[in-house]
């Protein structure tokens, strides 16, 4: 498993700066991996300050950009990412919250934290116990995946431990914790679980409404990013996509959405004739020139019908999910296709006509035009013809000139010098968006 130098240095400057800090889970693969989950980082209140240093020391030294930022009082979440890898990071202020309400008090997480392999963590029990709260309290249910790890522990979670941890609890809601645990039937009493632990902190509506609030202001900032990778066959869009998803889902947390074309709201034109089943997968064509083209009319049909996918469905599906959530939705091929190749796409339309209906079509934060030597790319995938190469990648090459968030990478070089270019442009781009962005 590849070393994780973010993390590296900010636990080891976590450490060197005596803050008080806990990681609440999953943390048996640091300091040198999350293991592709999230860092969960409790920090005592008096050292807020100085951790949001360590961490902007931290990013500049190992070359990352904060390239995702949710604000928040108690638990902001912060997502960086450098060229060959990334980290998000939830960080827990002082006290723990659930719907705005202190859950575990600070006294408590310190009193409770000891040492792993050099790193300061939660202790099992504890971190146990918080997530199964967290999900009842949240979302009025529990998965097994919550209950399992207390059932297995259950004699450790006596009545004098749970007096000593929940606090913030009556003693009717600990009762309740402790039989439920005990009796192992946490699932059939999970309602009213519920319904005592929101009465206890004082949970309303309002908080909800407030928040939603709040996020709208994500409207003008959205958390996440569309990226579209163009390329004519054999120059390398599967290879890139696939390095580079890793990288990205380190920095938001297995946040990469994946879309062929396009957002796919609506079914195929395939798919509504009968010609295919709505649930088979797309697969590779190895022959994308075989089929004729519609006519006119059939051509203007398609190409409608696509257009609504490429606007409302775009709206409804992706911009909604970037805007509030941070999420990256990566596109193999996108409507600029139209542009290049008609002929894949079975239309066959005067280019103005793809160009007026696509000055409607949201544009990708950034368009990543994959070309190189025709010869080298025509030798690795010869679907179509060496001239046709040659046209898709002239083509191509002009396109990301003359358009903005648009680049160009050579795929015809080293592959690992092909994955870097990508990432940096990448990189560069998200990293504007939250350059000016205080971390507070």
């Amino acid at each position: 498993m590849k070393e994780n130098s973010f993390l590296i240095n900010l636990f080891a400057r976590l450490n060197g700066e005596n803050i008080h800090y806990s990681v609440l889970r999953n943390y048996e693969l640091l300091p040198k991996s999350c293991g592709g989950s999230d860092l969960d980082l409790w920090v005592a209140e008096k050292d807020i300050e100085r951790c949001i240093l360590v961490l902007q020391n931290v990013a500049r030294k190992t070359g990352a950009n904060l390239v995702s930022y949710t604000s928040g009082d108690f638990c902001p979440k912060y997502c960086f990412l450098s060229v060959d890898e990334g980290v998000q990071i939830d960080l827990f202020k002082g006290v723990i919250i659930c719907k705005g309400k202190t859950l575990i008090e600070e006294d408590v997480i310190i009193k409770y934290t000891k040492d792993y392999n050099g790193i300061k963590v939660l202790d099992d029990r504890l971190g146990n116990l918080m997530a199964l709260l967290k999900e009842i309290l949240n979302n009025g249910r529990c998965d097994q995946k919550y209950i399992s790890p207390l059932y297995e522990n259950k004699e450790a979670y006596d009545v004098q431990y749970l007096n000593r941890i929940l606090t913030v609890f009556s003693n009717v809601f600990r009762n309740a914790i402790y039989e439920a645990i005990v009796n192992e039937n946490i699932e059939e009493v999970t309602s009213v679980l519920t319904k005592l632990g929101r009465k206890d902190l004082r949970i309303t509506g309002r908080g909800n409404v407030f928040q939603k609030a709040v996020n709208l202001k994500r409207i003008f900032k959205p958390t996440g990013y569309t990226v579209a990778v163009l390329g004519t066959d054999g120059s390398g869009k599967s290879f890139i996509i696939n390095s580079i998803t890793p990288i990205l889902n380190g920095a938001f947390h297995k946040g990469v959405k994946y879309e062929h074309m396009r957002p796919n709201l609506i079914p195929s034109i395939a798919v509504l004739t009968g010609r295919k089943d709505k649930n088979e997968r797309v697969e590779v064509c190895s022959n994308p020139h075989a089929s004729k083209p519609s006519g006119f009319i059939g051509s203007l049909v398609r190409l409608s019908y696509y257009w609504i996918d490429y606007t409302w469905g775009y709206f409804r599906k992706v911009y909604l999910d970037k805007t509030f959530k941070s999420h990256v939705w990566i596109f193999d091929r996108y409507y600029y296709d139209y542009y290049i190749d008609q002929t894949r796409s079975g239309i066959k339309l005067p280019s103005w006509i793809v160009k007026f209906y696509g000055l409607t079509v949201p544009s990708p934060d950034i368009t990543i035009c994959l070309g190189g030597d025709p010869q080298k790319i025509y030798e690795r995938k010869p679907e179509t013809s060496l001239e046709e190469v040659q046209r898709q990648t002239y083509i191509l090459k002009k396109f990301a000139e003359s358009h903005k968030a648009t680049v160009w990478v050579d795929t015809t070089v080293k592959p690992e010098e092909s994955i870097s270019a990508s990432m940096r442009y990448i990189v560069d781009m998200m990293g504007t968006r939250y350059k000016d962005t205080v971390i507070l």
